[in-house]
């Protein structure tokens, strides 16, 4: 598996790459630190752009060395890219270059989303890039996702495909899914032990108003949630930096963004 992390050496990014670790320490990966800069290219400014660039590969490079020893997994391996690419460009070169399956980046509070990668930035990537992504909140630590919420717009996604979907991802083989069906402002919880085993438990209830104070509150009962990114709406309500529930509230649980392989 090639995976990219997206990092400004902040705690918050170091800290989804100790997330991203933990989450495949059983799978053999190859993991690529992305860091992005916005050199001045301005011959006024070339005297200190060996200086900056050779300062920003040895942070890269000390990020490499610091997960590396973090890791216990001989079978994970450490690289690095620096881009003076905006963002999106930067992330579509390296998923073609280095045929990346999964993304990881950091999600910052709902207090500093001016944050230039982690903030507006993520959820453009969230948006714009076609693979699999995983949002780590600020000092969330993993364990595993035994309790997941999938979120869907129910006029969207057919939920007789959620089966399929989850069975894609090996790594949540043995999580049980709690399918949250939202239409406008109205919320019911699916609930669905195992949905890829032939038999499933469900139990249908409906919860009312889908409000900020609710989703609060229910974050104490699931490990992950995964959203399907196809659900736009649903990505727009729960990751939005402006609009979302987390513009308001702080997030506690890791986001996976599922996109269909390419």
């Amino acid at each position: 598996m090639n995976v990219l992390i997206l990092t400004d050496f902040s705690e918050v990014s170091s800290n989804a790459a100790r997330y991203a670790v933990d989450f495949l320490q059983d799978t053999e990966a190859n993991f690529y630190f992305l860091n992005i800069q916005d050199f001045d290219f301005k011959r006024s400014s070339l005297k200190n752009l060996d200086r900056k660039l050779i300062e920003i590969l040895h942070k890269l490079e000390q990020s490499a060395a610091e997960l590396k020893a973090y890791s216990t997994s001989p079978r994970h391996h450490f690289n690095t890219i620096l881009s003076s690419e905006n963002l999106i460009s930067a992330v579509r070169k390296a998923l073609t270059e280095k045929k990346i399956d999964l993304i990881f980046i950091g999600a910052i509070s709902h207090k500093v989303h001016h944050h230039p990668i982690l903030g507006d930035h993520a959820y453009e990537v969230v948006r714009k890039i076609r693979c699999n992504i995983l949002a780590i909140p600020a000092n969330c630590t993993y364990r595993f996702p035994e309790k997941v919420l999938l979120p869907i717009d129910h006029s969207v996604q057919q939920e007789e495909e959620i089966p399929t979907i989850i069975s894609q991802n090996s790594f949540l083989h043995l999580s049980d899914f709690t399918v949250l069906k939202l239409k406008e402002n109205q919320r019911s919880l699916v609930l669905i032990s195992n949905p890829q085993q032939t038999e499933t438990s469900v139990v249908e209830e409906n919860q009312g108003d889908f409000s900020e104070e609710w989703f609060g509150e229910i974050q104490q009962d699931y490990d992950l949630i995964f959203i399907i990114g196809k659900n736009l709406s649903i990505c727009d309500r729960f990751l939005h930096y402006k609009h979302g529930i987390t513009a308001n509230i702080d997030l506690h649980l890791p986001i996976f963004v599922f996109h269909n392989p390419r």
